[in-house]
């Protein structure tokens, strides 16, 4: 989805799209309804506690914030998020009432000198409803606003709180839905990618790479003499060794590269707008990581194939996997 603005007082803050596109359909389909219903020409959402969606965290990164807000104004075909001011939803939230309602905020002592009341969007009315919970392991608001001092009517009262308690039904089973898809596209002793999710991630990276015309690098891994490690040692101590390794990969890498188990003791990492000389350095600090590692019984180490695309190169990814294969091979027999 593609947030449009409005033609108002921009928010304090730069918006910032989305990234779950079935989260940002959900929000703005409510939003949309929550202003109908309310006769509110300003919609927000706000997230108190937790993520809304299944993978938020990791896809927006470790220091993703606990606490976001989503805006819908006039004119605007979905929602863009920025954080103005959490103090009302807050109040809302914790609120034994179903609706906290407040007709003129520039007139409450409380809440009059508030970022979205003294300064952009310049609202005067709020009235919200919270949903959710944190045994649920989220907890919002659903709110409307305006810009002129009003109060809603009985039948939006009754209204507001069960749209909100609707809101929070359907973000469970999409985040229910979400987990069990990344359950499908998870390795489930490493608790990286699979190969189905491999696949899936390296053809839109490759379709990316080909729009963009960026670089596009791949790295095969293999645990040297591992059957020997698992003959020697047992299965579960190789397992172990698999699952760590799956860790530790993932540590030098950049939250748009990409980890899968290949099959068997094997790995692949996509390294999205990466040539050749800066997947090396990847593949270093991988082999850096791995040496410096404590491992049960003896050390372990990893041979790493690297491929690479440039943007003038015309192969299909059929090829890069063929290449990365055959230099991870080489790299085997050399040492």
């Amino acid at each position: 989805m593609e947030p449009v603005r409005a033609n108002s007082t921009p928010l304090p803050e730069h918006p910032s799209h989305e990234p779950d596109l079935a989260l940002g359909r959900l929000l703005g389909d409510f939003t949309a309804l929550a202003g109908q219903l309310c006769a509110a020409p300003i919609v927000m959402v706000s997230q108190l506690h937790g993520h809304f969606s299944a993978g938020a965290a990791e896809a927006d990164g470790a220091r993703a914030p606990m606490r976001r807000q989503w805006w819908r104004f006039p004119g605007q075909s979905g929602v863009l998020r920025s954080n103005t001011d959490f103090n009302l939803c807050e109040a809302a939230a914790g609120s034994t009432d179903e609706v906290t309602e407040i007709g003129d905020l520039a007139a409450h002592a409380c809440h009059a000198a508030s970022p979205m009341v003294a300064g952009a969007p310049g609202v005067r009315f709020y009235a919200g409803a919270a949903f959710g919970d944190t045994a649920e392991g989220f907890l919002g608001t659903l709110c409307v606003l305006d810009r002129q001092a009003r109060s809603l009517t009985p039948a939006q009262r009754i209204a507001l709180p069960l749209l909100a308690r609707n809101l929070a039904e359907r973000l469970c089973l999409q985040r229910q839905i979400g987990q069990l898809q990344q359950q499908v596209l998870t390795d489930g002793l490493t608790g990286v990618g699979n190969r189905r999710a491999f696949d899936q991630r390296v053809h839109e990276e490759w379709a990316r790479h080909l729009r963009s015309g960026t670089p596009m690098s791949l790295l095969m891994i293999d645990v040297n003499r591992f059957k020997q490690y698992n003959d020697t040692y047992g299965h579960p101590a190789g397992d172990r060794v698999l699952v760590k390794l799956g860790q530790l990969l993932r540590m030098p890498l950049r939250s748009s590269d990409f980890v899968a188990r290949w099959g068997g003791d094997e790995f692949a990492v996509i390294l999205p707008d990466t040539p050749e000389g800066s997947a090396g350095m990847v593949a270093e600090r991988i082999h850096a990581v791995v040496a410096g590692a404590a491992w049960p019984h003896r050390q372990i180490s990893l041979s790493i194939g690297i491929a690479s695309v440039s943007p003038a190169e015309h192969c299909d990814f059929g090829v890069l996997l063929q290449r990365a294969d055959q230099a991870m091979y080489s790299c085997k027999r050399r040492g």
